[in-house]
C-alpha cells in the first residue's frame, strides 16, 4: 500500500492541474474571507435590534430587502418630520410584530424627488412599502385630515397590505383623538399614559428557534465562510478526481492487472487510493493554513485551528465523494464532468452563495443532503460559543464518509460485475 500512495502522490505532483488547483483555491479563498463587505445576505433582528425596534437606515439608497429575512412586511419610511408623533407612529407599528420598519431620516422632499426615489426602489429592492412622512405630519395628523403629510406607496402584492392600511387608521385615529384629550397640553404625553394603560405585549419570534440568533457582523462574516467554502469545495473534488485519474489510467496501462498479480487484494488497492485522497486534502489543508495567516483575526469567523479542522474534513468528504464516483465512471473526460457537477449543485443547492430560506420545502429538504449545509450551521453554533458545533462536526464527517464507502463500495462491486 505504501508503494501505491508513493507512485500516486509522485503523478500528483506531475499534473500542472493538480498544482493549480492546490495553490488557485486556498488563494482565492483567503482574497475573499480578507473582503470587508456588508449587506452580503438577509440580516436577522433581535436582540436590541429586535422586532419592537425601528432599523436605522443610513442612505437613501440603501437596500431593505437584506432585513427581511424573518418574515415581516418591510416598510421603509423616508422621514422628514422628525417629530415625536412620527416616532410614536412608527414604534407602534413595529410593536405589532407584524412590521419591519427601516427608517431613513430626510430633508423634506419634493414630489418629482420622492417619485424617483420610489421607482428607484420598485427597481432596486424589496419591500412591502414605502412610506414618506413629510414636515405637515404632525399638524394633519393632529385635524385628522392626512393629505401631504403621510403618503404611502404599496409596492408589493403581499395580502398583509390591509393589514398595514388598517394599522394606520387605527393609530392616526389614536393621535387624533390624544389631540381632543390634551387640549391646549402634549399630545405625546397623552399618547403615552394611554398605552401605559395598555395590557404589556410581548412579541417573539419562533421561526428561528432552532437555529442561533447571529449580530449583522456575524451574519456577514458567515456568509464569506461560505463563499471561501464553495471555492475550496472546488479543489477538493478535482482533488479526487486526480486522484482518479491514476486508478483510470492504471486501468487502462494494465497497471491494475499486474498490481493484482503482486496478491494485493481490490480493498487494499482502493484504500491506497483513499488515503492518497486524505493526503490531497491535508495538503490543500496545509496550503490553506498558510494563507489564513494573511487574514486579519477579526475576519475570521471562527479560530483559526478551527477553521482549518472544518476545512480538512470537507476535503476527505469530498475527495473521497469525487474519487469513488471518477473510478465508477472509467473514463478521464468523464470524471472531471461529474466533479465539476457535484462542485456547482452542491455548492447552489447548500446556499452557499444565496440564502434558500425563500425556498420551496423541497429545496431546503435537498439542501440538508449537501455537506456544506452542514459545515455552515457548524460555523453558525461554533460563531455563537456553542460547544455542540464541535460533536457536530465528528458526527457529520464520520456520517459522509460511513455513506460515501459504501455507496462506493457496492458500486465498484457492480461495476466489476460480483
Amino acid at each position: 500500500m505504501k508503494t501505491i500512495i508513493n507512485s500516486t502522490i509522485k503523478l500528483l505532483f506531475r499534473s500542472p492541474g493538480f498544482w493549480f488547483f492546490l495553490f488557485f483555491t486556498p488563494l482565492i479563498s483567503t482574497l475573499i474571507l480578507r473582503t470587508e463587505q456588508t449587506n452580503l445576505s438577509a440580516y436577522e433582528i433581535s436582540g436590541a435590534e429586535g422586532a419592537s425596534s425601528i432599523v436605522e437606515v443610513e442612505k437613501e439608497d440603501d437596500k431593505v430587502a437584506y432585513y427581511g429575512g424573518k418574515g415581516r412586511y418591510v416598510i421603509k419610511v423616508y422621514d422628514a418630520s422628525g417629530s415625536d408623533l412620527s416616532e410614536y407612529m412608527l414604534k407602534k407599528l413595529s410593536e405589532s410584530g407584524a412590521f419591519l420598519i427601516c427608517r431613513v431620516k430626510v430633508s423634506p422632499m419634493t414630489k418629482e424627488v420622492l417619485d424617483a426615489r420610489i421607482d428607484a426602489d420598485i427597481d432596486g429592492d424589496r419591500m412591502g412599502a414605502a412610506m414618506y412622512l413629510g414636515e405637515s405630519f404632525d399638524a394633519e395628523a393632529l385635524t385628522g385630515t392626512v393629505k401631504n403629510g403621510v403618503k404611502v406607496f404599496i409596492l408589493s402584492d403581499d395580502a398583509r397590505k390591509d393589514i398595514f392600511e388598517n394599522e394606520m387608521k387605527m393609530i392616526l385615529g389614536q393621535i387624533r383623538n390624544a389631540a381632543g384629550m390634551a387640549g391646549e397640553g402634549n399630545v405625546a404625553e397623552v399618547l403615552t399614559e394611554m398605552n401605559r394603560r395598555l395590557p404589556v405585549k410581548s412579541v417573539e419570534t419562533i421561526s428561528g428557534k432552532d437555529s442561533p440568533v447571529l449580530t449583522n457582523e456575524q451574519v456577514d462574516k458567515r456568509t464569506m465562510v461560505g463563499y471561501a467554502f464553495a471555492i475550496l469545495t472546488l479543489g477538493f473534488v478535482f482533488g479526487g478526481a486526480f486522484v482518479a485519474h491514476t486508478v483510470i489510467n492504471e486501468e487502462k496501462d494494465m497497471v491494475l492487472t499486474r498490481i493484482r498479480l503482486t496478491e494485493l487484494s481490490d480493498v487494499k488497492y482502493f484504500a491506497a487510493k483513499l488515503l492518497s485522497g486524505g493526503i490531497v486534502s491535508m495538503m490543500l489543508t496545509l496550503v490553506m493554513g498558510g494563507c489564513t495567516f494573511l487574514i486579519p483575526e477579526e475576519r475570521m469567523a471562527v479560530d483559526r485551528p478551527i477553521f482549518l479542522l472544518m476545512v480538512f474534513c470537507l476535503g476527505l468528504i469530498f475527495c473521497s465523494l469525487t474519487l469513488l464516483l471518477g473510478i465508477l465512471l472509467g473514463n478521464v473526460m468523464s470524471a472531471n464532468i461529474g466533479a465539476f457537477t457535484i462542485w456547482s449543485l452542491s455548492s447552489m443547492l447548500a446556499g452557499l452563495y444565496f440564502p434558500l430560506d425563500s425556498t420551496t420545502d423541497t429545496v431546503k429538504t435537498i439542501s440538508y443532503i449537501m455537506p456544506q449545509k452542514w459545515f455552515l450551521n457548524i460555523t453558525e453554533l461554533l460563531m455563537t460559543g456553542d460547544n455542540k458545533g464541535y460533536i457536530m462536526l465528528v458526527g457529520v464527517t464520520v456520517a459522509y464518509l460511513v455513506v460515501v464507502l459504501s455507496l462506493g463500495s457496492v458500486g465498484i462491486k457492480f461495476r466489476n460485475h460480483e
